[in-house]
């Protein structure tokens, strides 16, 4: 009796425990395509492409928008921590370059946010994950 009592509590727990990891929360995370939209300039819009994936050595990515005033450019120094995504690429303006800062946030499926630039000049930056 105690012995099947005992197989009756550790099966009960095991089910329990397997149940439980079914629906844990998932981590969020940042993997993916990601389609939005910058401000630049006097105001104007730029559609902009974020792919970001994840390997052995980190956050990897790249970044493009359908005008080709960016061209597609690799993601550097990629961080996501406590729902906080950063990065920066190196923006091509002739033979120059210049160093472009983003920094967003997650909400749900969506990353908001703004850039900037060593000039001073920053606007809003909002991406959505591509399903």
């Amino acid at each position: 009796m105690k012995k099947t009592l005992l197989i009756l509590a550790a099966t009960a727990l095991a089910v329990l425990i397997l149940v439980g990891g079914v629906f844990a929360q998932k981590k969020p995370d940042v993997i993916g395509t990601w389609i939005g939209y910058a401000i630049v300039g006097d105001g104007g819009r730029v559609d902009v492409t974020v792919v970001l994936d994840k390997g052995e050595a980190g956050y990897t990515g790249k970044i493009s928008d359908t005008t080709g005033l960016v061209p597609e450019s690799p993601l550097k120094e990629i961080v996501f921590k406590d729902g906080k995504l950063t990065f920066e690429f190196d923006l091509a303006e002739g033979a120059e370059f210049r160093l472009i800062k983003i920094e967003l946030t997650l909400e749900n499926e969506t990353l908001k946010g703004v850039w900037s630039d060593p000039d001073g000049n920053s606007n809003i930056i909002e991406l959505t994950l591509k399903k």
